[in-house]
């Protein structure tokens, strides 16, 4: 139920409260489009990465986590790396294998932190809509996936934050990109999400 905390955001689309500075990011940095709706309410959840505890809430396509030692900058509320933690078992598969510069697709750049290239439509995306911050560097290269979301089989690259999805079928999307549900697929696995092949943000 709401709050009744008037720095709280209550979304009655999934019945759940975003707090403060969770509400201010989602709004300014994207939305819908960008996050989806909440998923949880915001909880503290020890970090895979670090092993340091967080306040964390979960979005359809992202996991936002307070750091209070970045209190009062940009950096207060970070997106947590769950390209990096859904994909850490697949890291020998040919996609997620390293690449050299010289196979960087013209018009690409390609970035040695991780060893993947990045080009065409999803250079584009990942240009035009917050870049490193909020995706982070490519874990990936292109390649097909039979989506958990709808069922059906697309171009996806992975990133350290999310996973971009080809959607040649809906034009009014940008670049023809749609953002994967990461956070979702993480709550399924876990038990606390029914399966089904659809959600709240893409109805």
């Amino acid at each position: 139920p709401p709050s009744g905390d008037p720095d709280v955001t209550f979304f009655d689309v999934t019945a759940h409260n975003v707090p403060e500075p969770f509400a201010t990011y989602w709004e300014t940095r994207g939305g819908l489009a960008r996050f989806g709706y909440p998923l949880t309410e915001a909880f503290p959840e020890q970090s895979v990465v670090d092993g340091v505890t967080y306040l964390t809430q979960y979005f359809e396509r992202a996991r936002f986590e307070y750091h209070p030692e970045y209190a009062g900058s940009e950096y207060e509320v970070l997106l947590g790396l769950l390209g990096v933690e859904r994909t850490g078992s697949r890291v020998s598969e040919y996609p997620f294998r390293p690449v050299g510069p010289d196979q960087t697709p013209d018009g690409g750049a390609h970035f040695p932190e991780t060893g993947h290239t990045l080009s065409g439509n999803f250079l584009d995306f990942w240009l035009e809509n917050g870049g490193l911050p909020i995706f982070g560097y490519p874990i990936s290269e292109r390649f097909e996936e039979v989506s958990e979301t709808d069922g059906e089989l697309h171009v996806v690259q992975y990133f350290e934050r999310n996973r971009f999805e080809y959607h040649p079928n809906l034009p009014q999307l940008p670049n023809g990109v749609l953002l994967g549900h990461l956070a979702r697929e993480a709550l399924l696995d876990r038990g606390w999400l029914p399966r089904t092949l659809s959600s709240a943000s893409d109805d």
